[in-house]
């Protein structure tokens, strides 16, 4: 498997695969499927070439998986970074391939001097939460009630990974 930034060129398989996450699993991300349906393929373009997003692809394959990088901007927390709307298709999701990506963003974090990544994961997302802590995540609280999907409040729970440590 492959684990590569993607650029403008891959906006439209970008699309495709944020789209298919957010119908397929829509308690586990803070954006609905809703929000970005409508979005045509050239404003993913924008994103792409605006944000660091990393894909997955298998070795004769289409994209697979994407996982987001968002550094802090302030002078005082740009030694932090977010890790956001992470997603594997299931048939890689026992292949390692969550751990490709999550580890790509890691060596991306340090080429920049980034020293913590954090991310956020749903309470009652198991696998994700297993996955995570795998790739040296350690939960440090817990938002509560941060998601409301279908009525239904799910809580947070905040990770951590330093990468001086």
């Amino acid at each position: 498997m492959i684990v590569r930034r993607l650029t403008s060129d891959d906006a439209a398989d970008f699309r495709a695969l944020r789209l298919r996450a957010l119908a397929d699993h829509p308690a586990a991300y803070g954006s609905t499927h809703a929000d970005w349906c409508d979005t045509p393929v050239a404003d993913f373009a924008q994103i792409l070439d605006k944000r660091d997003i990393f894909g997955l692809f298998p070795k004769a394959g289409a994209l697979a998986g994407i996982a987001a990088f968002d550094r802090e901007r302030g002078g005082n927390t740009r030694h932090r970074a977010f890790v956001t709307a992470v997603y594997v298709t299931p048939d890689l999701r026992r292949q390692d391939g969550a751990s490709l990506l999550l580890d790509r963003i890691a060596e991306h974090a340090r080429s920049l001097g980034v020293l913590q990544l954090e991310l956020h994961v749903a309470r009652n997302n198991k696998a994700a939460f297993e996955c995570y802590r795998r790739a040296g995540y350690a939960p440090f609280g817990t938002s509560p009630r941060a998601i409301r999907c279908s009525g239904k409040f799910i809580d947070e729970v905040l990770m951590v990974r330093q990468l001086d440590a």
